[in-house]
């Protein structure tokens, strides 16, 4: 039962510790393909 929850806690706290980055990163790429599709469209014109 001991391991389990000391596995568990471990989950937890990465989740804790890695859901900021992942959200930084998945607002710079969005960023990113914004960028591209603005750099397109002002290409064409």
């Amino acid at each position: 039962m001991k391991t389990i929850s000391i596995f568990i806690l471990l989950i937890y706290w990465s989740i804790l510790i890695f859901a900021p980055v992942m959200s930084k990163d998945v607002k710079l790429s969005r960023a990113n393909v914004n960028n591209l599709k603005i750099i397109d469209k002002n290409s064409q014109n």
